[in-house]
């Protein structure tokens, strides 16, 4: 079945503009849902490229599409030299209703290795459970296409790297002074997890348990 690329790429563009870069009044926070987002687009720092999976999408298949993801986002030549604002949209239009859950479990296999470089991935797609930080029943993480979104690991992100040793240890390393005492920085929402994670990990991490499986070489190219 045919794929209309552009037509995929236009829905992504009016979800960042009418839902990730908008309030929302189930998110548990002011704002918007992302608001990074809207100064990044302006600095012209959201690059977008599309992955087509064919007809025998497999979780091998998309756990490669992320990894190669985040090469190119290392490798890429940003236009803005802020790298809190540099982010990229893997766009998987042809991924099938049947792959979503794979899709999610990609992401959740990845995670480790991504947090090691120093980065973060966020599964998108209509179906996707991923709750608000501040409000569980809300599915934050609903996409009109699926796509996997590539950034650098924020201050923020203490909401989603204080459950593993591994994690916090790499958030720590990175962002550990901006909650000592008398430092600016970090709200009570984030001080709270950090000294939670803090106290139940302590500073170092463990050996790791996830072991990235060997890379076979893969033919890469930017999708237009």
């Amino acid at each position: 079945m045919a794929v209309d690329v552009g037509k995929a790429l236009d829905s992504v563009d009016e979800w960042l503009d009418s839902y990730i870069t908008q309030p929302h009044e189930q998110l548990g926070r002011s704002g918007a849902v992302c608001p990074f987002v809207m100064p990044a687009r302006r600095a012209d720092a959201v690059e977008t490229v599309v992955r087509l999976v064919g007809p025998a999408a497999s979780l091998s298949l998309l756990k490669e599409i992320i990894r190669c993801g985040l090469d190119e986002f290392e490798q890429f030549d940003w236009q803005t030299s802020n790298a809190a604002l540099r982010a990229l949209l893997i766009v998987l239009p042809d991924l099938p209703h049947e792959a979503f859950g794979m899709l999610d479990e990609a992401h959740a296999q990845v995670k480790t290795e991504t947090v090691e470089r120093g980065l973060m991935i966020g599964q998108f797609h209509p179906e996707c459970d991923e709750p608000a930080a501040r409000n569980p029943a809300f599915m934050v993480s609903r996409s009109p296409v699926p796509l996997v979104a590539v950034r650098a690991i924020a201050v923020h992100d203490i909401l989603f790297l204080g459950e593993r040793a591994d994690w916090f240890a790499q958030y720590h390393r990175r962002f550990g002074e901006r909650y000592r005492s008398g430092s600016d920085g970090a709200g009570p929402l984030l001080m709270t997890a950090y000294h939670k994670a803090l106290a139940l990990h302590g500073t170092g991490a463990p050996p790791p348990t996830d072991s990235p499986e060997p890379r076979a070489p893969q033919p890469r190219g930017r999708a237009e």
